[in-house]
């Protein structure tokens, strides 16, 4: 390598040096700004996914997820009705017949139930089945209602939602035609869950499905086909979604 081959590579050195250091300011900066340190009597959920540095941008499936991985461990311990919970799910029971799937679930957990003859089924609301402004509304009216529960658990402790009506919310999410994300899970196919509180549901709402058989972009098709199939919160044409039992 001649004197001016060795300069050149001394240069460009540099400036990846200098070139990385921007990058990693930038990305320490956005992961400060992430999780809102608001006293939990001023927290506002809507608020700070707003003001977060991932709102109106594409693409945060990969940093939220970062945050996530980084900041809350992996449990084995059970799931909570009330809770919000990111798990893994690259194998379902029907994986042949579905359509299509997320193999990884960010879900309102609902509650457990046993199917005759069958293990323990867990059934739950997924936000990745929407576009992230109907996740961010729905996110903050969860959060809303069930406030004076969710306020205790921003310290990390896991409180089970008192009184968690999840028929009633299963209507009310019927009646504003969003029931599509309902689906149940076999748990001892749920890989990696972990339990989000409440001060990251400004990050988990920024996550993306990983859907199988089918994109993203045909996920919300069919959302927005079957809100289309709906008069006065009365579902035309019902017909059995094969894809509810995942």
């Amino acid at each position: 390598m001649g004197i001016k081959d060795r300069i050149k590579d001394k240069i460009d050195k540099k400036k990846n040096a200098l070139k990385k250091k921007r990058n990693d300011d930038n990305t320490r900066k956005t992961r400060e700004r992430l999780v809102d340190k608001k006293a939990v009597k001023d927290f506002s959920l809507i608020k700070s996914i707003k003001k977060s540095p991932l709102y109106g941008r594409s693409g945060n499936d990969e940093i939220a997820r970062k945050v996530l991985d980084e900041d809350l461990s992996k449990t084995s311990s059970t799931v909570l009705p009330g809770e919000l919970i990111l798990f893994k799910y690259f194998e379902p029971i029907h994986k042949e017949e579905l359509e299509y799937y997320d193999a990884s679930p960010c879900t309102i957990f609902f509650g457990v139930y046993t199917p005759k003859g069958k293990g323990k089924h867990i059934v739950g609301f997924n936000i990745h089945y929407y576009p992230p402004k109907i996740r961010f509304q729905v996110m903050n009216k969860i959060f809303e209602i069930y406030r004076p529960i969710y306020e205790k658990c921003f310290d990390g402790a896991r409180k089970k939602v008192a009184d968690f009506d999840f028929q009633t919310l299963i209507k009310q999410l019927q009646v504003a035609k969003l029931d599509f994300g309902i689906r149940e899970y076999d748990l001892k196919l749920c890989k990696d869950i972990k339990h989000i509180p409440p001060q990251y549901w400004q990050v988990a709402v920024f996550t993306e499905g990983w859907f199988k058989k089918q994109t993203r972009e045909a996920i919300l098709k069919y959302w927005d086909q079957y809100r289309s199939n709906y008069v006065y919160g009365q579902q035309k044409n019902k017909k059995p979604d094969k894809n509810k039992k995942q």
